[in-house]
């Protein structure tokens, strides 16, 4: 029976893959707050003065089977400070114009 040798990973390798483990989650953490912020200008600019817990569950590319024009759909949830709802929906934005399709409980 032959054994199999255990060889130890070098430090540096260790360090380069922390480095690129703490460099990936602040990439994640970024992007998730720039779209967040994002979601919070746009929700002031279609009547949601007071917002919290703005939460982007997805972006995707949608285009319109007629007409064949790209948009981009946001599925998000927020909190209304002002009536105190949890509202959910969809916005559609197209050359920077944007449509809500927006339900609060």
């Amino acid at each position: 029976m032959s054994q199999t040798e255990i060889r130890k990973l070098p430090k540096k390798t260790i360090i380069i893959i922390i480095v690129l483990i703490i460099v990936a989650i602040i990439a994640f953490l970024l992007v998730t707050l720039s779209k967040q912020a994002k979601m919070t200008e746009v929700l002031d600019s279609l009547g949601y003065k007071h917002v919290s817990n703005v939460i982007v569950y997805n972006v995707s590319q949608v285009e319109d089977e007629e007409t064949k024009i790209r948009s981009k759909l946001f599925k998000v949830g927020f909190t209304n400070d002002e009536s105190k709802q949890e509202c959910f929906g969809l916005i559609n934005e197209h050359n920077g114009k944007f449509k809500k399709e927006i339900e609060c409980k």
